[in-house]
């Protein structure tokens, strides 16, 4: 009797089938044993790995993005979604977003700078030995990298310390009596305790202060790393007798043997799992004692990890019997029973890896097929029970041997797995794969081993991205940072990369790769360092530089269709216009230039914005760094406190330094400093940050990412400053329409008359003496009353009358054109004096007082290089 199902996706439905042989002719997925040709296939053939073609009709290439894939990538739960659209749109330059990280007003996430950066080269060698090595692993912080070898040696090294320094002629290398040689720094050799075989698994505390290893025996051992100390402390997983021996100990039962394939600390470094011999273990490091007792496979348990690092209550197993189970801790008193199965695996598995928050695991299959899980798709005991005898895999075949032939099945009935992961070879050991790292990679990746020597990384997509070969792996020699040879000679033998290990920090790969031909007959092992290397560093021809070419092509022609030339610094229009859309006609405030610098406003109806000069044109202000001195004022343009933030104020404040040479300014005083940038934007010395107008101020203004709709308030082209040596004025020119706050106030106004926006100074009056406070007390006293019996009342003003300026709501924010004699005083004794932008029609402007043309007046004090002609103005 054989079980059916809907395979992945949420559906539980089955069908039941009486009749096996006519159930495997109507299956799809099956495979008639008498049509393969390969029936006959010796496993542990020492010619080609395969007989067969697997991606012709088995498991094609996949070069689109799978639709399951990209949902993954675009939940959330594996990196930013913002990313992934920039880099799916094409948008990853990695250079450009380093140059925006200071010029943008959000932080730059690491994780979009890294995230495309990935290992690809073929390696250096960094260290060896004489045996197979079945561990390589980085610490959780890559601060220290870890190794255990079959001849029982356990290697931790110090992943911060310098390489030793190399030459072809002499190699400055480390030699041990063991035959290990290494160009790492050794921080401790480990002399492992006897056991079956070989050292099979080893696990570094989170502290990095104690390591487990286990060696098919039912004890695990674990031991210090950092001190001198040969001590290990044993941690038994067996039964204890009841009787006990002539010294008072506990003897136990010799039917109570197996062996540990598997062992790893929790999160917080008190309790270990472990897996055998069909059983699932938990030990409480700090009680002692074991805790969990689970017979639940039947067959060897090759690896088992925990589901998350926050509870530890889940646990992950995977074993020969093909099955991935998952238990939690807190059902377990009252079943044995697990919590649900992951179904998809034909052949053992080699190797189980949780992403770390208790819903995605990943398992390397010896059906060659590396599956994604996620556990909310699981199958219940009751599914798992219907199949649980089944075998879909091939007869007698030993995945230790060399040969892979057609399965008979691509993939179980019940599969529930969400993507499959194909190309690498999982043959003649346990291979091991891994997600990516969270804080550089948003664990967007999936890596693994092969047994013929290729490392692949895969994306969450399906596609293979990067494919690093071990047979063009270079000697310890050579620098591992340094440039590949051009010409390289491939090893004759590729070795089998058993485990990967990938840098948290850094893009920079560790990888085992066994030396011998074939399984158990000879040894040997290299540990090859993987980084990420330019063009200039790895082995290309022209195609490389084709591709390249290719990659930029459309970043080009999108920079000369946009007018822009490429600075770094510089605030690119183009991309902001590029993403613009304006397509329904939204009301746009064009301004006009003409060639006397003269600027007249249009208000018409348009579908584009025209983007700034991109000519280096300095709009009136002289080339080179200057300082702008308010006549009125007698003040100097100031960004407050030399800070740096985006959106602090610029205000005015007297000169910090007198001199107007270079060579004898204080640097502390470039906040007062400014310059015109080749976007034609107003620019702080001090930061390099443009200057904007915010509600009627400026303000020091990071350039901002385009956010939609654009412009708005928070996104939106930078204002032109334009000086005027005839006026002495500085007037505004607004490259965005009613999005931005300034010319949103005025498009909004009853009275649309043409204005120009002029910077100008805002006068501030003593604060009134005490006299005057109680004089101004008494009469508030005295007219107050009376108001009761008819006096004046209060105002009866209407908004129209408010928003018309008719009327002074407050001192702050009076109208310019409407301040008495009294209210131009600038008496103050504060050294602070504000700037704000007003918008004046041309009556407006002639008809203003003396004192407000002065404030409307700005005098250009140049940087020079000589001493001729210096000093500050007298005030």
């Amino acid at each position: 009797m054989q079980l059916f199902g809907a395979g992945t996706g949420g559906s539980r439905s089955v069908e039941l089938v009486t009749n096996e042989e006519d159930d495997d002719e109507n299956d799809a997925d099956y495979v008639d044993e008498e049509e393969d040709d390969d029936d006959d296939v010796d496993y542990w053939s020492t010619g080609t790995h395969t007989h067969w073609d697997r991606t012709r009709d088995w498991w094609p290439k996949i070069t689109e993005p799978q639709e399951e894939g990209m949902s993954l990538l675009m939940s959330g739960e594996f990196g930013r979604v913002q990313h992934q659209l920039k880099s799916r749109s094409g948008y990853k330059n990695v250079a450009r977003n380093l140059l925006n990280r200071s010029t943008s007003a959000r932080p730059t996430y690491r994780e979009d700078i890294t995230s495309d950066i990935l290992p690809n080269s073929s390696g250096t060698a960094v260290a060896a030995y004489p045996a197979n090595a079945y561990v390589g692993q980085f610490s959780s912080d890559s601060a220290f990298y870890y190794t255990c070898v079959r001849n029982f040696r356990l290697h931790v090294y110090d992943m911060k310390a310098p390489f030793r320094q190399q030459s072809p002629a002499r190699p400055q290398r480390q030699e041990f009596d063991d035959g290990h040689t290494t160009t790492m720094q050794v921080i401790k050799t480990i002399q492992a305790a006897p056991g079956r075989w070989t050292i099979t698994d080893s696990h570094l505390s989170p502290d990095n202060q104690r390591m487990i290893y286990a060696s098919i025996s039912s004890t695990v051992y674990m031991t210090s790393t950092l001190d001198s100390s040969t001590e290990q402390i044993p941690i038994s997983f067996r039964d204890p007798a009841p009787q006990r021996g002539r010294r008072g100990l506990y003897s136990f039962d010799d039917e109570d043997q197996f062996g540990i394939w598997s062992c790893k600390f929790s999160a917080d470094g008190k309790e270990v799992i472990a897996g055998g011999s069909s059983m699932i273990f938990v030990y409480d490091l700090i009680a002692d004692k074991r805790t969990v007792k689970i017979a639940g496979h039947t067959d060897d348990v090759n690896s088992c990890c925990w589901a998350d690092t926050a509870s530890g209550n889940v646990l992950i197993s995977a074993s020969d019997d093909t099955f991935v189970k998952v238990w939690d801790r807190r059902s377990l008193a009252a079943t044995r029973k697990p919590s649900g199965v992951l179904i998809g695996h034909t052949e053992g598995i080699t190797y189980v890896s949780a992403k770390g928050d208790g819903r995605y695991v990943i398992s390397n299959g010896k059906d060659q097929i590396l599956r994604l899980w996620d556990l909310r798709m699981m199958r219940s005991d009751s599914e798992f029970e219907s199949v649980a005898k089944q075998n879909y895999g091939i007869p007698h075949f030993d995945y230790r041997g060399e040969n892979y032939p057609r399965p008979r099945y691509k993939a179980h009935p019940l599969d529930c797995s969400v993507m499959k992961f194909t190309g690498h070879e999982v043959l003649r050991t346990l291979i091991r794969c891994h997600f990516s790292p969270a804080e550089t990679t948003g664990q967007q990746y999936i890596y693994s081993g092969s047994s013929d020597g290729r490392i692949h990384i895969w994306s969450l997509d399906g596609r293979v991205v990067e494919v690093l070969d071990r047979s063009y792996t270079l000697p310890m020699a050579l620098d591992p940072s340094g440039p590949d040879p051009t010409d390289i000679t491939p090893a004759r033998v590729r070795p089998c990369v058993r485990d990967v290990s990938w840098h948290s920090q850094q893009p920079i790969l560790m990888s085992t790769g066994w030396l011998g031909r074939r399984w158990g007959l000879s040894e040997g092992s290299v540990i090859a360092r993987h980084e990420f290397k330019g063009l200039s560093k790895l082995r290309g021809g022209l195609e490389d530089w084709v591709a390249k070419e290719r990659a930029e092509r459309a970043e080009r022609a999108q920079r000369r269709a946009s007018g822009q030339r490429g600075m770094p610094g510089a605030f690119d229009t183009g991309d902001a216009f590029d993403d613009m859309d304006t397509s329904d006609g939204e009301y746009c405030h064009t301004m006009v230039i003409t060639g006397e610098e003269e600027l007249k406003t249009e208000e018409k109806f348009d579908d584009s914005i025209p983007p700034l000069s991109v000519e280096l044109k300095s709009y009136g202000f002289p080339h080179g760094y200057f300082m702008l001195r308010c006549i009125g004022a007698a003040r100097i343009l100031d960004v407050a406190r030399g800070s740096i933030e985006d959106g602090t104020d610029v205000i005015l404040w007297p000169p910090t330094d007198s001199s107007q040479v270079e060579s004898m300014r204080r640097p502390e005083s470039n906040n007062q400093v400014f310059f015109i940038d080749t976007s034609g934007a107003l620019s702080s010395r001090h930061s390099g940050h443009a200057i904007d107008v915010e509600r009627e101020k400026l303000v020091l203004r990071h350039r901002r990412p385009i956010s939609h709709p654009f412009p708005n308030a928070y996104s939106h082209p930078l204002p032109r400053f334009v000086y005027h040596p005839e006026t002495k004025e500085i007037t505004i020119v607004f490259g965005s329409g009613p999005s931005d706050p300034a010319s949103r106030r005025n498009s909004s106004s009853s009275t649309r008359k043409e204005k120009t926006y002029y910077l100008t100074s805002v006068p501030v009056r003593r604060p009134p003496s005490l006299m005057t406070n109680a004089s101004n007390m008494l009469n508030t006293a005295i007219a107050a009353p009376l108001a009761f019996f008819g006096g004046k009342g209060g105002s009866n003003a209407t908004p129209e009358q408010v928003f018309d300026g008719e009327i002074d709501l407050t001192e702050n924010e009076i109208a310019e054109q409407d301040r008495n004699e009294a209210e131009e005083i600038d008496d103050s004794i504060d050294a602070l004096r504000p700037v704000k932008v007003i918008a004046l029609t041309a009556e407006e402007a002639g008809n203003a007082s003396e004192q407000a043309k002065l404030r409307r007046q700005w005098e250009i004090l140049p940087l020079r290089i000589s001493k001729h002609r210096t000093g500050m103005p007298s005030q």
